[in-house]
């Protein structure tokens, strides 16, 4: 299978969804340009982020990959994202027939249950402000391209504790 029929130039707008959560969706997503969130939206109307992708990210839902269940999260586009696409049946096809594609799908799932167990250990051992600061330590430029509210969600807390986070680290680094 040649590349180029493999990977397919998908482009989305600001605010358009990438993967709808309640779908099958077994795309793998290679982010070129932009930048995406992945969201859980409860019956009530309440948003979770459980993550963000950028530049340079590979994303996708590893529950409809792997067992063709629908997503449970949403994958929304904050900015406008340019993504190279590989369907599930490239995938397959690609894995099976090059080790080299197979070493890859092993290295980005070891990289994610390396990040969900870190992520894990923050919420269960880590104060708000640890967490925070751990966000902006590994993630410097996205911090300044997510709105504070998401980034508040993603941290499991209110813009408003957000903000006050926010000033309490601004006097002591001015203090």
């Amino acid at each position: 299978m040649a590349m180029t029929r493999a990977l397919a130039p998908k482009r989305f707008t600001k605010g358009q969804f990438l993967v709808n959560a309640g779908e099958v969706n077994g795309d793998l997503f290679y982010i070129y340009q932009g930048l995406v969130r992945f969201v859980y939206n409860t019956e009530d109307g309440r948003e979770f982020n459980k993550s963000f992708a950028a530049e340079n990210g590979f994303i996708g839902c590893l529950r409809s990959m792997l067992t063709q269940q629908p997503c449970r999260f949403a994958i929304q586009a904050l900015e406008p994202t340019q993504t190279l696409a590989l369907t599930s049946l490239a995938r397959e096809s690609l894995w099976q027939n090059y080790p080299e594609w197979e070493r890859l799908g092993r290295l980005l799932a070891e990289r994610l249950a390396l990040k969900k167990e870190e992520r894990e250990a923050q919420f269960l051992l880590d104060s708000v402000e640890q967490r925070y600061q751990q966000f902006l330590t590994d993630s410097p430029s996205l911090s300044e391209r997510i709105a504070q509210y998401h980034i508040a969600s993603y941290l499991g807390i209110t813009d408003v504790a957000l903000s006050r986070i926010r000033k309490r680290l601004n006097t002591i680094n001015l203090g």
